[in-house]
């Protein structure tokens, strides 16, 4: 009798996930996203029927909320897509992909041991074991061998030499005729004997703060040196150039910044500290933006002022310590340098008047005022 409850409310369980498995999923463009069966689609609604505590509703959606549709798929086929989004390294998607998943089919050792891998490469090392630890209490027969190994290893990995040596020996206990998992599982506890002895020792995991450290100094040990002295001046130069751009496309056709700290700000930021720290501590900074010379020409001399004054204030807000300098240049030909050669030919300057508190902007090109603006407005 107890047999036959068993394999009836298996062969229920079945049909629920099958149902699940082929739906079809709507994706709302406010992000959120609705699985169930469509029932009725056209060119301006779609009925979709989705499952509730109470049984089933059909729910109707206006098309113009809708940002797509993805047709069903078999529960396998979202198994291994998601983990190929994992061997991808798209940690963050192949997570929410496998807690759909483990949603829909609680009890599948695939699913659950594909949601703790992306939580492991996460960084979610505790809710990893509570994911595995969670199967253990569904399915208390025909448990997966290798889903235990595996909580055994993240046991390991933090100092539970009790419950990660109990995991392997469960394990092995499943299935006693598998030699190589008996082995596997005494390999395992040795292992977990020398760890725990001090003659093996386990890599240190990394933390998100640690991984976000590694990224930030990796990243920052390669930057364009045409472009600034360090990766923190590129990025905020083509940050005004992308500003500059919104008004004036084309006008700015390359550029250098310097910016200067003391000498432990900079020891951070190398290593991947916070930027802001290092923005906070800087006390100089000098840009000099090589302009299109017909684009800046073609502006009145108010517009210039106001493109400095955005340059400057923009800096100024990044770096509060410092009195930026802004330096405005455009490239001529120089024939005594060779035949291709160029040289700098100044436009304007931009930089802080402590005597009458404002920015002041020099310019060395003739005079293009805007006759609709008071005279007495230009510098």
């Amino acid at each position: 009798m107890r047999n036959l409850a068993r394999a009836l409310a298996a062969a229920a369980l079945l049909a629920w996930v099958g149902s699940v498995a082929l739906a079809e999923t709507i994706y709302l463009k406010s992000g959120s996203k609705i699985s169930g069966k469509i029932i009725e689609s056209d060119d301006k609604k779609v009925k979709i029927e989705v499952a509730t505590d109470e049984g089933k509703a059909v729910m109707t959606i206006d098309r113009a909320r809708i940002d797509r549709i993805e047709e069903a798929t078999t529960f396998e086929e979202r198994l291994k897509a998601a983990a190929t989004l994992l061997e991808n390294g798209q940690n963050a998607q192949a997570e929410t992909e496998f807690r759909d998943l483990v949603r829909n089919e609680p009890r599948s050792a695939q699913a659950r041991m594909g949601l703790a891998k992306a939580l492991v490469a996460n960084f979610k090392y505790e809710e990893a074991i509570k994911t595995l630890e969670h199967y253990l209490l569904l399915v208390d027969t025909n448990r997966s061998a290798d889903l235990m190994m595996y909580l055994a290893e993240q046991y390991l990995q933090a100092r539970n030499y009790r419950d990660a040596k109990r995991t392997a020996r469960e394990a092995a206990a499943l299935y006693p005729q598998d030699r190589q998992l008996a082995t596997a599982a005494d390999e395992f506890e040795k292992r977990c004997d020398r760890v725990k002895a001090g003659t093996e020792q386990l890599k240190e995991r990394e933390t998100a703060e640690s991984a976000e450290r590694k990224r930030r100094r990796d990243e920052r040990a390669a930057f364009d040196k045409k472009a600034g002295n360090c990766f923190e001046a590129t990025r905020a130069a083509k940050e005004l150039a992308a500003w500059a751009s919104e008004s004036q496309p084309g006008l700015v056709l390359s550029y250098y910044h310097t910016i200067s700290a003391p000498d432990d700000a900079w020891q951070n930021y190398n290593l991947g500290g916070d930027e802001q720290v290092l923005q906070a501590q800087v006390h100089k900074s000098e840009i000099k933006l090589i302009v299109d010379e017909a684009t800046w020409l073609g502006l009145y001399d108010h517009q210039k002022s106001v493109m400095v004054n955005g340059w400057y204030y923009q800096l100024k807000g990044l770096y509060p310590k410092s009195f930026p300098v802004i330096e405005v240049f455009c490239l001529e030909p120089d024939p005594k340098a060779g035949k291709d050669a160029t040289k700098e030919k100044k436009l304007a300057k931009g930089s802080w008047d402590g005597r009458q508190e404002e920015v002041t902007v020099d310019r060395t090109t003739k005079e293009n005022r805007d006759p609709m603006r008071p005279r007495k407005v230009i510098r």
